[in-house]
């Protein structure tokens, strides 16, 4: 099996700039990991999930509320809530990674193939419409 498992630029982008280098880097990297996957490298495809979300849950959703609030957003908090429960769960997740637990890889694979369904794909869009409206 071979291939992406999402197009980026189809299926996700908001037409925010910042915010789709971002959400195309998590996209990508996903992406990356099923071939690595695919290629029987498991470790370096276990290890390159874990890096680029380590510093996404920091770096990505401070700069996404950030925008959020710089248009008055009116479901921001609502929106922080949804990232700090992602980040929570994959911060929990680290120690069992970091141990090599196959189960705590394959929940964070998973988890992270729903957020950019259910979350990119969907919960940012609104904030992405709310935007274009005030533009």
């Amino acid at each position: 099996m071979t291939g992406i498992l999402f197009n980026f630029e189809e299926e996700f982008k908001l037409s925010i700039d910042s915010i789709d280098q971002e959400h195309a880097k998590l996209v990508n990297t996903l992406n990356d990991v099923y071939t690595l996957l695919n290629q029987g490298k498991k470790d370096q495809a276990r290890m390159t999930l874990r890096d680029v979300l380590a510093a996404y849950v920091e770096e990505h959703f401070s700069n996404e509320e950030k925008f959020m609030e710089s248009i008055n957003f009116p479901q921001l908090n609502e929106h922080k809530l949804i990232h700090d429960n992602f980040k929570r769960g994959f911060v929990d997740s680290l120690p069992l990674i970091d141990s090599y637990d196959d189960a705590a890889f394959r929940n964070t694979l998973t988890d992270t193939y729903t957020w950019i369904i259910n979350h990119i794909g969907r919960t940012d869009k609104k904030y992405a419409d709310f935007a274009k409206l005030r533009s």
